[in-house]
């Protein structure tokens, strides 16, 4: 299956995405042990890869990232794997429940603020290119346009908003991001495990195992 990665495009794909420069870049931190900073999110999960509150640790930084837009999730799965190979399957579950919870949790401060919530920590984005898209996919498919979105790798807050606004269920919203997450983070870690293998980086013990 490693062969897969050496095929010419799908190599020139992964170092145009940049997936596979931080993954090599992740795991020199990890074999360096102290080149995060004290504070940062890296260092805090570094130091928790051995935890059994490793997973809480991820989803919780999942919950703050699809419910607040403030940091995008990719780099964090990435080091999440990449710091323990081993716990991909609680780090796959943990993330996709995170994004659910931060999603929904959106929502409902959404529904129960009427929508002001909007335009005061999200300005602008209602006049953006990617609201407008976003409002036409939701119009054509309803939740499943942000099942779809949540899969790729694009922004899923503006359809998220549009349809808090419109009332949908928040558990429905909940359900879409999730599904669209497990497709999403589920080739995210492939990909990063099939890197590690294939580039020698070998694996790391990571106690508890799963």
């Amino acid at each position: 299956m490693s062969d897969f990665l050496h095929r010419p495009w799908v190599a020139a794909l992964l170092r145009r995405s940049g997936l596979h420069a931080l993954v090599e870049r992740y795991h020199r931190e990890h074999q360096q042990h102290h080149a995060h900073p004290r504070w940062s999110w890296k260092a805090v999960l570094h130091g928790s890869r051995l935890s059994f509150a490793y997973p809480a640790l991820v989803c919780l930084l999942a919950v703050i990232s699809a419910g607040t837009g403030l940091y995008p999730y990719g780099p964090v799965l990435v080091a999440a794997i990449v710091f323990a190979p081993e716990r991909w399957r609680s780090t796959y579950l943990a993330a996709c429940l995170g994004a659910a919870t931060g999603a929904t949790l959106l929502t409902l401060t959404v529904q129960s603020l009427d929508g002001n919530l909007i335009a005061q920590f999200f300005p602008g984005l209602d006049r953006s290119p990617q609201w407008a898209r976003a409002e036409q996919w939701v119009a054509a498919y309803g939740s499943v346009a942000l099942a779809v979105i949540a899969a790729l790798p694009v922004p899923e807050i503006p359809p998220l908003l549009i349809l808090a606004l419109a009332d949908t269920p928040p558990p429905l919203i909940g359900v879409a991001i999730f599904c669209g997450k497990l497709c999403k983070y589920g080739t995210y870690i492939f990909l990063v495990r099939l890197l590690l293998k294939t580039l020698g980086l070998g694996t790391h013990k990571a106690s508890p195992p799963e």
